[in-house]
């Protein structure tokens, strides 16, 4: 058994340190492997170790089994709580990080000193120590600035008034033109209409996606017409739920490449009202642009993909939302750019 327990102890370690490593790299899998590892040491290996050190040294140090376990069980749950956005993890890391100090190191240390087969004693401490220094380590590594998150705040909020605004300049060009254009022409606009609300309600579900998979379907954060509050968002920083959606568990599917795709056609379909006007076809395809680039940074040619430029591996909830309030907006000034160069060309017909 003591073999197995070591053995279990070293393995659910290593399992740990990737699933960090993964984190830190922003690489798909890092939430399965370090919710894994934590649950393995806490409802695995913790329970065994401290029943099989109970049973070889009798009751001489019980109060080191409780304070060890207490401490273990409270701060490693806390941490996979807090590394998920799971809600409760302030609570949890509130009690549980102090406690190892205040609590499980005096009685180890008592324990220690009286201990004269000290191997096992050793051994769960050690354990104990390395897993927690690691932790917390690989939580500070994701900490995000919250003046950089108060930022995103204000910058979301700039854009999503930029995008009322251009709302509104589009529906009063689309009342004009209806004054004077033909039963044809109208339903032409219709069209666009109908296809604009297309492509602008799959950015809108794609957020309301995003938010309520850190936040829970009842979050208060999705308001009226699923406009986004992200002053209500506590999960600002989450990235592996996001990176799920956004990319699917491979990298090369999920929202962001059904999103390109409606892109690329909803550009095509603007282009066409353009007819043969060469400058607004080109700002249209460059507002709507989806194409792969080619970086040439520190001497390197490799494609970039679309959706590795907007919506990277390991990218914040804060800030696809805000990426894809900037899609949004280029949306909008597309459709404009369509709807003038429609004023124009039922201008050239009626002269």
């Amino acid at each position: 058994m003591k073999k197995f327990i070591y053995i279990s102890g070293v393995v659910i370690i290593n399992i740990f340190v990737f699933g960090a490593l993964f984190k830190i790299q922003h690489w798909p899998g890092s939430g399965i492997l370090i919710t894994l590892s934590l649950e393995l040491f806490c409802f695995g290996f913790l329970p065994l170790a401290f029943i099989q050190s109970y049973i070889g040294n009798g009751r001489k140090h019980k109060s080191l089994y409780i304070a060890g376990f207490i401490c273990a069980f409270i701060t490693f749950i806390g941490a996979m709580f807090k590394i998920q956005h799971w809600s409760g993890a302030a609570y949890f890391l509130i009690v549980g990080i102090p406690l190892p100090f205040l609590y499980f190191l005096p009685v180890y240390i008592y324990n220690h000193n009286k201990s004269k087969e000290k191997s096992m004693l050793n051994f769960l401490g050690v354990m104990f120590m390395m897993v927690y220094v690691a932790l917390f380590t690989s939580i500070l590594s994701l900490n995000i600035s919250k003046d950089i998150l108060e930022a995103f705040n204000t910058g979301e909020k700039d854009i999503a008034q930029t995008n009322d605004i251009l709302s509104i300049k589009n529906q009063q060009i689309y009342k004009t033109l209806e004054t004077s254009c033909t039963e044809k022409e109208m339903e032409k606009m219709e069209q666009l209409k109908a296809k604009t609300y297309v492509i602008n309600n799959q950015i809108n579900d794609i957020k309301a996606v995003l938010v309520k998979a850190v936040e829970g379907s009842k979050t208060s954060a999705i308001e009226l017409c699923k406009k986004i509050s992200t002053n209500a968002i506590w999960g600002k920083d989450e990235s592996s739920k996001t990176t799920v959606i956004m990319r699917g568990d491979d990298g090369t599917t999920g929202s962001a490449v059904a999103l390109k795709k409606q892109l690329g056609t909803y550009c095509e379909y603007l282009k066409s009202f353009t007819c043969n006007n060469s400058d607004y076809a080109k700002r249209i395809e460059e507002l709507l642009n989806t194409a792969d680039f080619k970086d040439t940074c520190n001497g390197e040619n490799r494609t970039v993909l679309w959706e590795d430029d907007f919506f990277p591996n390991g990218a914040y909830l804060v800030t696809i939302l805000c990426n894809l309030n900037c899609i949004e907006t280029n949306v909008k000034i597309a459709e404009g750019e369509a709807l003038e160069s429609l004023a124009e060309n039922f201008e050239g017909g009626q002269k």
